[in-house]
Formats: structure tokens, C-alpha cells, sequence
């Protein structure tokens, strides 16, 4: 250290325990930054231009965003930061919070904490003990109408040896590459949790030589340039893939559709709590939480989001009391405790092992 850095630091040390409990408020001073850990392409995107930049002018807080790990890899990073933690926050889809509420990673949110205003009108079904989801939809079939001669029905239509070669499916890494088991199973007419069915049904499926996807973006771009003819896609994603020139439909499959939530969580022991508190309320307020119905036709979870929107937004985000009453709720904390195991088993079958 130079001679005069320790003079300066020797000097302000000298006058800390004269200023009372204005240390401390001098120790809680305003951070230049949050680190968020989010997805990458059009959702990252999204994120900092209609949250992160409005909240950094609000609150002189910049965002920065850590856009290369996948869900369960921003688990593991929180959870080896513990001690000294180096994020604020973690957004993460509904699946894969079991596992983080498991490593214990999440802060809880406190809904009687006045830098979260919104937290409280938001439905308990979008809300989890340390998270919060922002958006919601179904997922379902999608199928180009042009390359189907037969639409599909169901979740066991996928099956139709017809879509040979030109299916896309989530692969395992993918957010919601697991509910293929589940799926699976369902599709052979057994209970969602019955997971020897379920890969059974994977194997039959690795037979047809489906492209297996990493991202939904691949999952969408290989719909729109006609490599594949069938998918699998959330509702909302089906009006991305025609914006971008595909020619695709929804299905809602008889077994039922399968709920999408995605939200944001406070990392475990960070610095800045309050902050963190107040970028969460912000994903929550309904005067901007319809930006992801504009951008990516999904319902915002705040009950007073639907009324901000024109009546065509409202049509694309809803679904009728009959769908609802069919939207199935898979069981994610069954689904991450297997997710070791059937990670090592789904690979071993997609490669012939």
C-alpha cells in the first residue's frame, strides 16, 4: 500500500468511532450496481430495456446482467457464494425453484416489506415461499399447417411415426427438457409421475430422430425456417414464431396443457436487500409488467396487468375458464429431486447407451 493510501485510510479510521450510528449508514451506502443472473437473447433484452434501465433511473442502481449460466448453473453460483455473496438476484422458471428453495439460495420475500407494494396482490398460485413469477403460460403443441397432414391432438400424437426427423423437442439441459417424462408418461396413458413409462416413451421418441433443442430459441428458429414441422411450445411463443414469418398453430393437448411460470427470486445473504426488494416490486407493477405481453405474448401475474392491455393482447394471453380448469400443474419438487438421476438416464438413452 503507498504511503498515502495508508494515511487516508489511517485518517478515516480515525473518525469512525466519532460518528455514531451514522457509521452505520455510511457502511449501508447505495450500491453503483445489482448483479442479475437471467436468461440471454430476446428475453435478457427485454429485461434491461423495460426494467433494468427504468429501475437504474429511478434508483441510480445500474443492472447488470449475467447472462451465461443455465437455471440449475445460477443455483450452483449462488450457492458457492454464500459466504460471500456476489449476486442480488435470480430469475428462474418454475421447475427449477424447488431445487433452489433445496439449496437453500433464495431469500424469502417478505409481503409485508413496503419495497414490495405489489407483492401482495399477486395469486398464490404464482408464488413461492423466496420467488415470485412475473409471466405465465401453457405449455402445448405447436404445428406448421402446411407440412402436417394430420394436426395433432394430443401429447401421444407426438408420437405419430408421420413427424419422423422433423420434430423439435426440449432436450434435458433445456428449462423444461425434464417434463418430456412426465409427457412421456402421460402420453402412454399412465400418471404423470410415473417415470418408467415416461422413458420408455423417451426411447420410442429417440427412435422417431427428433431435433433435440438446447433453447427455446432453437426450438422456435427451427419452426420458422421449416426444419421442423412439430413442436413442443408455450402459447405465448407461438405469436414470437409468426411475428418472425412462421406459419404455425396451437394446440391444447386433451391431456391438459402444462402451466409456465417464470419469475425472480433475492439471492441468499446479499448485500443489498432493499434494493434487491425494490427490482422484484418492479417486475411486479402492472403499469409496465404488460411489456412482456407486447413483446412476448405472456399473461403478466399482477391482476391489474390484463386491464392496461388492448383487447388483441388480451385474447393472446388468456385462456378460457375451460382451458384453465385443464392447465396441469406439474409436480416440480418431484421432478427436481430426479433431475440427477434422470439427467444420467436421459443421456444414456439418447445416445443409444
Amino acid at each position: 500500500m503507498k504511503r498515502r493510501d495508508f494515511l487516508a485510510l489511517a485518517a478515516s479510521t480515525a473518525i469512525l468511532p466519532t460518528l455514531g450510528a451514522a457509521s452505520s449508514v455510511f457502511a449501508q451506502s447505495k450500491p453503483e450496481q445489482l448483479a442479475l443472473m437471467t436468461w440471454g437473447g430476446l428475453w435478457g433484452d427485454g429485461m434491461a430495456k423495460y426494467v433494468d434501465i427504468p429501475f437504474a433511473e429511478k434508483t441510480s442502481v445500474k443492472i447488470v446482467q449475467d447472462r451465461g449460466s443455465s437455471p440449475v448453473e445460477r443455483i450452483t453460483k449462488l450457492k458457492i457464494s454464500m459466504d460471500n455473496q456476489v449476486f442480488d438476484l435470480v430469475q428462474l422458471h418454475d421447475g427449477i425453484v424447488p431445487l433452489a428453495e433445496a439449496q437453500g439460495v433464495l431469500e424469502d420475500l417478505d409481503p409485508t416489506s413496503p419495497n414490495l407494494p405489489f407483492l401482495a396482490a399477486v395469486p398464490d398460485r404464482f408464488k413461492r415461499k423466496g420467488w415470485v413469477a412475473m409471466i405465465y403460460s401453457a405449455l402445448g403443441i405447436v404445428y406448421n399447417p402446411d407440412m402436417v397432414k394430420i394436426p395433432p391432438k394430443s401429447f401421444a400424437d407426438l408420437w405419430n411415426e408421420e413427424y419422423a426427423g422433423a420434430i423439435v423437442l426440449p432436450e434435458i439441459t433445456h428449462s423444461i427438457g425434464p417434463y418430456m417424462i412426465p409427457i412421456g408418461a402421460m402420453a402412454a396413458g399412465k400418471d404423470a409421475k410415473d417415470t418408467e413409462a415416461g422413458f420408455e416413451m423417451l426411447s420410442k421418441m429417440n427412435d422417431l430422430e427428433p431435433i433435440w433443442a438446447k433453447d427455446t430459441d432453437s426450438i422456435m428458429s427451427a419452426l420458422v425456417n421449416g426444419e421442423a414441422a412439430v413442436g413442443l411450445l408455450y402459447k405465448s411463443q407461438t405469436y414470437t414464431v409468426l411475428k418472425q414469418g412462421g406459419k404455425v398453430e396451437w394446440v391444447f393437448p386433451q391431456e391438459g396443457a402444462i402451466s409456465y411460470l417464470s419469475g425472480t427470486g433475492i439471492a441468499k445473504n446479499t448485500k443489498n436487500k432493499a434494493l434487491a426488494e425494490q427490482y422484484v416490486n418492479a417486475t411486479l407493477d402492472p403499469s409496465t409488467q404488460g411489456w412482456v405481453a407486447n413483446v412476448f405474448n405472456y399473461g403478466g401475474t399482477h391482476p391489474d396487468t390484463l386491464k392496461t392491455l388492448p383487447v388483441e393482447l388480451q385474447q393472446r394471453v388468456q385462456f378460457s375458464d375451460e382451458e384453465v380448469a385443464r392447465i396441469i400443474d406439474l409436480d416440480h419438487e418431484f421432478i427436481s429431486a430426479n433431475r440427477g438421476e434422470w439427467t444420467d438416464r436421459w443421456n444414456r438413452v439418447i445416445a443409444g447407451g
